[in-house]
């Protein structure tokens, strides 16, 4: 077998650096759009034969990448491909492509022509346009996922982008620079060296400069491009992922399962100090028909609010109809924004009485109970901001209130069950029996499952036939629908109109995000009394759950909720009018930033001014000893130098104040080196004239000035001889040893 010379050994082993170069990059670029891919199928807006299709084509790729097998498509076979998706885009968007608009017809059909153009495109690639083509398709699969997630997903997978992009263009750079070195050129070939320093140089400019942009790109192009609410993708074939914790009825028992999970459901970020929110409930839905199992609305008629006023971005400001009663009296508004998780309800919360509603709903709708509904529910998450009013009358003016009852209130909030056990009206009427109003009869009844009954999630077995008679006279225990149920059906058997509300607790406040976090354990049940004249007034009958403080919240937990909060409020939910609040927000705090930078010069200039003054008014004080101590020091120079020239003083300075080298010239030298003779001459040691600094120092050697002076000549000749800068640290410090000796 022949030897290699060694110019064939180096081209066989460029050959195969070029080689394992290609391969890496072709990796790395199938790497990067898989990453886009599998982002834009994270959102859940593509179709399965799509996913399916795009997902195979990759894998393949890259299998003939490690199995060596070249299975590249021709320009002809590309072109015809080309032209048969031509004619099958048509079909795709009007017959294939689900929609119930023109709008979703033809992004669903444009996403699959991206898809489509990505796999021949991986197929085909040969030129560097080629791959400029699939790295812009990656980037516009990547942009469409930011503007369809909801999920904190996109950001891990935008992670991993960014890091095949940075392998991908490094790779890029590397076999680009190897294909321009193997052309033939006039001249020699770089050095390895230099080749080396280059390409060093190119690939840490490249890394870095794709790093900071691509991240910063993305950034801007997110919060500069607000994301489309309705979402461009809704119905290519997406499973809506809904989390069930509320509901607009009650079975008695239902609620548990939902008591026990721990899924947010529901954000309320106040306007001003989060005390003004501590302990209101968030209303849902009032029920007003009990058919001795379950509670339930039977009136389903809605009226629509328009809105009152528009606002930049869509948004909508929607005033609510004031009803009779207290809520027309109340004078205590509170305003606080709500981000609600997809739940399977259409259901607006708000606390107490809602006076005021923004959001981009076009309308809302109000039912008999004035619950709030929102007929454009699409099962995703949406914020708004309320203003509610608070404030409940007084005891004295509830007492005070008239028993009566107008009659189309009677026919609706004192049904019963013809089945109901008789024992709860005994009950009832035992509990009431010296109570003289409505007021204090609802306040009875009240106390009594509050201080009677034990709140648990694991309750006795209860009777399904009568499951309140059960609870009240069997397990006397039960969570919070029982205990409403119980207390709305007792009234009602003894003339006062009730019903039964579901909704949620306030929630956990949480100090580093400044929000109230409502989770599905949150999710209550309790009662409303009719008081004429005052409309309805609420009574919670569930005593304090024993185990709440297990409940308790750690520090990460409330770092962990801030994250998803701002994912929620700047991710999620960005839109224009976000992006105005923003825009604003950035106005507001460089108008800060600058009044505060304007202050602190004013101030500085004040300072010197009045500095200046006070120096002033020292030196016409003291001036006679200032001129005394200005004479003192030049004499001081003068004796310590004799003849003082402007150099003289520049280098006297330098050896007293500088702290590094200091470039020298020979004159400069010079009289560094006398300040070393006149140190010698006092201790006795006069160098001859006809010496010179060598000799002198060689002369030395035997004393105990040697050591000192061979290594201070030896500085005076580099920085004398040598065009070296002086270290005068060194040298002072090497005066100063042998002044002391």
């Amino acid at each position: 077998m022949a030897r290699l010379t060694a110019q064939e050994h180096a081209e066989l082993l460029n050959k195969q650096s070029r080689i394992s170069v290609e391969r890496y990059f072709e990796v790395s670029l199938l790497l990067m759009l898989a990453t886009a891919f599998l982002t834009i199928t994270a959102t859940r807006k593509l179709d399965l034969p799509s996913t399916v299709g795009v997902f195979a084509a990759l894998v393949l790729r890259l299998w003939s990448y490690f199995r060596d097998r070249d299975w590249s498509l021709g320009p002809r076979t590309v072109t015809r491909i080309a032209i048969f998706y031509v004619f099958f885009y048509g079909l795709d968007f009007f017959l294939f492509t689900p929609g119930p608009t023109l709008l979703d017809h033809m992004l669903g059909a444009t996403v699959h022509l991206i898809l489509f153009a990505t796999v021949i495109k991986v197929f085909s690639a040969r030129t560097y346009r080629d791959y400029g083509y699939l790295a812009t398709l990656s980037f516009m699969m990547m942009l469409s996922s930011a503007l369809l997630t909801v999920s904190t997903v996109f950001v891990a997978c935008f992670v991993f982008y960014v890091l095949f992009s940075i392998s991908t263009f490094i790779s890029y750079e590397i076999k680009r620079s190897m294909e321009a070195a193997a052309r033939p050129a006039e001249g020699p070939y770089f050095s390895a060296a230099a080749n080396r320093r280059a390409i060093e140089k190119a690939l840490g400019s490249t890394a870095g400069g794709l790093a900071v942009g691509i991240v910063a790109l993305a950034s801007v192009l997110f919060f500069v491009i607000p994301r489309y609410r309705t979402g461009y993708l809704t119905n290519l074939g997406a499973e809506r992922q809904n989390i069930t914790g509320f509901s607009e009825s009650v079975n008695l028992g239902d609620i548990r399962k939902i008591l026990l999970s721990n899924q947010v459901v529901m954000r309320v970020i106040p306007r001003d100090s989060p005390r003004q929110l501590a302990g209101l409930k968030w209303r849902g839905v009032a029920l007003t028909s009990f058919d001795g199992k379950h509670w339930y609305n039977d009136n389903t008629e809605q009226a629509s609010i328009l809105p009152a006023s528009y606002a930049p971005g869509g948004v909508q400001r929607i005033l609510l109809p004031r009803s009779e009663g207290w809520q027309a009296k109340s004078r205590k508004p509170l305003g606080y924004r709500v981000i609600v998780a997809p739940l399977t309800t259409d259901v607006i919360f708000a606390a107490a009485a809602p006076r005021e509603l923004v959001s981009h709903l076009r309308f809302v709708t109000l039912d008999e109970t004035e619950s709030m509904h929102n007929p454009q529910h699409g099962y995703s998450p949406f914020g708004y901001e309320v203003v509610s009013e608070t404030g409940l009358p007084s005891p004295e003016e509830l007492r005070r209130a008239s028993p009566d009852v107008p009659a189309d209130l009677r026919l609706v909030y004192l049904r019963l069950p013809p089945t109901l056990d008789a024992r709860v009206e005994s009950l009832t009427r035992r509990l009431i029996a010296n109570s003289g109003n409505n007021y204090d009869r609802a306040r009875a009844v009240e106390t009594y499952l509050r201080d009677n009954f034990r709140y648990t999630l694991d309750p006795p077995a209860i009777e399904p036939k009568d499951p309140v008679a059960s609870f009240l006279f069997k397990s006397k225990a039960g969570y919070c629908e029982y205990f409403a149920a119980a207390m709305a059906v007792m009234l009602r058997t003894v003339g006062i109109p009730t019903r039964l509300v579901n909704g949620f607790q306030t929630g956990v406040y949480n100090s580093f995000g400044r929000d109230y976090v409502v989770r599905a354990r949150d999710a209550h049940s309790w009662v409303e009394v009719y008081f004429n004249g005052w409309g309805w007034i609420p009574f919670d009958p569930t005593p304090a759950d024993p185990n709440a403080a297990a409940n308790a919240w750690s520090a990460l937990d409330d770092y962990l909720d801030a994250a998803s909060l701002f994912w929620n409020e700047w991710i999620i939910n960005y839109d224009f009018s976000r992006q105005v609040e923003l825009a604003r927000d950035v106005e507001q705090q460089s108008r800060l930033f600058h009044d505060a930078i304007d202050r602190r010069f004013q101030s500085f200039k004040y300072g010197a001014v009045r500095n200046s003054f006070r120096f002033e008014r020292w030196l016409n004080t003291h001036k006679v000893w200032v001129l005394v101590g200005m004479i003192l020091v030049l004499a001081f120079l003068v004796v310590e130098e004799k003849s003082l020239t402007l150099e003289d003083l520049r280098l006297f300075i330098a050896w007293k104040f500088h702290r590094g080298s200091y470039p020298m010239d020979a004159a400069k030298a010079a009289l560094t080196y006398r300040r070393f003779l006149k140190v010698l001459e006092k201790k006795g040691h006069r160098k001859p004239p006809a010496e010179t600094p060598r000799e002198f120092a060689a002369m030395l050697k035997a004393s105990r000035f040697g050591p000192g002076a061979a290594e201070f000549t030896r500085l005076y000749n580099t920085f004398r001889f040598g065009a070296q800068a002086a270290p005068l640290p060194r040298l002072r410090e090497l005066l100063e040893q042998l002044r002391r000796l």
